[in-house]
């Protein structure tokens, strides 16, 4: 058997999957559908014929949708995208993130048949532990602790609804992420900043300066606009999307220098615009733009003591750089959560855990280093 229509093979570690992906018309017809993966090609071609016939029938103005067992994992699935609880995310990127966890989930074999395909009455409490341990021997913890989550979430709708009668997915007990400790290497900021120009991709240059001297999260970056800096008084005033909370940032000298890299566009008041596009980043653009740049610069993997693994270098571990380096400069709990808007000194044990730095710190005052 060929390739099936929307069907798209790719490589998951050391073995091939099979991606089903709709067509933008497809899912303008039918926008209930989602990505989804299959371990085997002979599920995924069926699937895509399942979808191209589906469509046709569409077309020809039979707008039944595929039939879906209303006991099946599937059926609680769809309605949950349906629901005010999915419809009320407030951010795409959310609800982008629940679809893809729901879409891998969903061509899952714990049992004989992929959990899309499972009766609901089927899923308990063991079920649930073998599909946590099968996501997480797959992929990761995490990956295996968010899918939950969400499943939880669609369990608790369908609870509202009578669909099912408990939800298997509030018992699992789920263990506790480890704090990620990657850091950037010093030599590669100012080399990829140095890429990302001689690139022509000076927005990402001026994303990467601003991320590790201001210690924000790319979120709060990729947003400000010219009228959050006072070049006059020296500062950048902005309030954090996360926390609210009200951040006033000296202009340091290579802040100011890169600025002068980027007008004013008469189109919005966006400091940061992708060349490619003309248009402020995005989540998703802001990472795809920084992970392609990152491959072509080479920027190396970094050893994550906390999972003891090798992992790639983000955008956001610049935070946590920019912070722990002004930790081992001396800097107090007090000046650091001023510089990184933390409201709790506890949650800056995250960034000050390398190398005992307050002891380092505490010798080297006492003049003992």
């Amino acid at each position: 058997m060929g390739k099936a229509p929307y069907v798209r093979p790719r490589m998951r570690g050391n073995r091939m999957v099979y991606g089903v992906r709709p067509t933008k018309q497809v899912l303008e017809a039918f926008p209930e559908l989602a990505f989804e993966t299959y371990e085997n090609k002979q599920d995924a071609n069926a699937r895509g014929y399942d979808i191209k016939r589906k469509f046709e029938a569409w077309k020809s103005g039979n707008h039944d949708d595929i039939n879906v067992d209303e006991r099946s994992v599937e059926a609680i699935v769809q309605a949950y995208k349906q629901s005010n609880a999915y419809r009320n995310i407030k951010k795409d990127e959310t609800r982008r993130s629940y679809l893809s966890h729901l879409s891998y989930a969903s061509s899952i074999h714990v049992s004989t048949v992929p959990f899309s395909k499972m009766n609901v009455s089927n899923v308990n409490y063991k079920y649930v532990q073998n599909l946590w341990q099968h996501i997480q021997n797959d992929v990761s913890t995490h990956k295996a602790n968010h899918t939950v989550k969400v499943l939880k979430l669609v369990w608790m709708e369908a609870l509202r609804s009578d669909s099912v009668k408990t939800n298997p997915f509030s018992l699992l007990k789920l263990p506790k992420l480890p704090d990620r400790e990657v850091l950037w290497p010093e030599e590669h900021i100012q080399g990829m900043i140095d890429f990302c120009d001689e690139q022509g991709r000076q927005s990402m240059g001026t994303m990467i300066t601003l991320l590790y001297e201001f210690c924000q999260r790319v979120v709060d970056v990729r947003l400000l606009t010219w009228d959050n800096f006072d070049l006059d008084a020296g500062h950048c005033n902005f309030t954090q999307q996360k926390t609210g909370a009200k951040m006033s940032i000296s202009l340091t000298p290579s802040v100011r220098k890169r600025l002068e890299l980027h007008t004013r566009s008469n189109r919005d008041n966006y400091v940061l615009r992708e060349e490619s596009t003309g248009k402020p980043y995005t989540s998703d653009r802001a990472v795809k733009s920084f992970r392609r740049l990152a491959k072509s610069y080479k920027l190396p993997t970094s050893f994550d003591n906390a999972t003891g693994k090798l992992t790639n270098i983000w955008l956001n571990d610049l935070r946590r750089t920019g912070t722990t380096h002004a930790s081992r400069a001396g800097c107090t709990d007090r000046e650091l959560m001023s510089l990184t808007g933390h409201r709790n000194p506890q949650m800056l044990v995250v960034y000050a855990k390398h190398g005992n730095i307050e002891a380092e710190n505490a010798m080297r005052k006492r003049g003992l280093l």
